[in-house]
């Protein structure tokens, strides 16, 4: 009995003496296991490449106004500030979300505070991020934000396509010109919604007044003039469904936020009461008008001579703001490169 209780005695001694030198190699070994992750830091290229993603493939938040017309008083309602003209356009930009976007600086003087908006509204994270933001256009403008780049960084380039805004040039069309010429006369330009927003059209080719600017220009005005150096050019006003004077608008000042209005390449209101010799142009600014999908909006320039003047103008008629290529252009998809550096 004494044999056998000894035997057992050294079977445990040897069972916990491996156990004990197993236990010591593992302990041993598992902070050689932990230190590359001890060690490891923030992966830049991650949190470049989510940004990229953000601002080409996301047209931002909220939508319906769209981020970009926001004016200061509510720019806390911005939650995200994506560049895409929809979801359904990967990779096409809207050249409007590109000017606003880069509208910041560090000193305050632009509309967004760099780096605190874009920490909150591109790059996300608790992480206080540095980033290097920029914009190059083929044949355009080049945009930046941020901080100049430093040894190492995370770093995204993204190859896109900018959508233009669209426009109407009138210039030297006998459809406008009157057979008998009036003391008052109007010439209409007209935007139906509901053929404009067409759902069937893609957002990338979509002429859309709630998000892009509208521009009309009449070129060459002397070739409306009947036998005299100028014409009178009363007032514009904007008609929504054929209602007269339906629409809330700051005729009688310069408002930028909503249109610029021009007379022969000088500013002015959109009541001159002035002479007209050579061009007439007018911007709208994206959502300066109320408009739905069903909207029929008519933008009426009046041309009246004091009596008894003679008729200076024989400027009248319809033209459609739409999808024909003679009545509008609409500019191709411009290449450009969208790069994001953050460290």
């Amino acid at each position: 009995m004494n044999g056998d209780d000894g035997l057992l005695s050294l079977d445990f001694l040897a069972g916990f003496t491996i156990f004990m030198v197993a236990l010591v190699v593992v302990v041993s070994m598992v902070p050689g296991l932990l230190v590359g992750l001890q060690s490891s830091g923030i992966d830049y290229d991650a949190v470049a490449y989510r940004t990229g993603v953000i601002l080409v493939e996301d047209p931002g938040w909220p939508v319906h106004p769209p981020w970009e017309l926001y004016d200061v008083y509510h720019k806390d309602e911005i939650e995200r500030m994506g560049l895409a003209v929809s979801r359904d356009t990967p990779n096409i930009l809207l050249s409007t979300k590109i000017e606003k976007f880069f509208n910041g600086s560090a000193d305050g003087s632009g509309f967004f505070d760099y780096p605190d908006d874009y920490r909150r509204r591109v790059l996300f994270g608790d992480y206080p991020y540095v980033c290097n933001i920029s914009m190059s256009i083929l044949g355009g403008p080049t945009y930046m934000v941020g901080d100049a780049r430093p040894q190492g960084y995370g770093y995204i380039r993204r190859v896109v396509k900018v959508k233009e805004p669209s426009s109407a040039i009138i210039q030297d069309n006998d459809l406008y010109r009157a057979a008998v010429p009036s003391n008052r006369t109007q010439f209409t330009v007209r935007l139906n919604c509901s053929e404009l927003l067409d759902p069937s059209i893609s957002p990338a080719y979509r002429i859309d007044p709630r998000i892009e600017r509208i521009s009309v220009k009449i070129a060459n005005f002397s070739y409306y003039l009947n036998s005299s150096p100028y014409a009178t050019l009363k007032n514009v006003r904007f008609h929504k469904n054929y209602a007269t004077g339906s629409l809330p608008f700051p005729y009688t000042s310069i408002s930028p936020e909503k249109y610029r209005f021009q007379i022969d390449g000088v500013d002015t209101t959109l009541t001159p009461n002035a002479h007209v010799n050579s061009t007439l142009y007018l911007m709208l600014q994206p959502a300066s008008l109320p408009i739905d999908p069903n909207s029929v909006i008519d933008i009426v320039f009046t041309f009246e001579e004091p009596a008894p003047d003679p008729p200076r103008t024989t400027i009248s008629g319809l033209h459609l703001y739409d999808y024909n290529a003679t009545n509008v252009t609409r500019p191709d998809l411009t290449f450009g490169v969208l790069e994001v550096a953050v460290w």
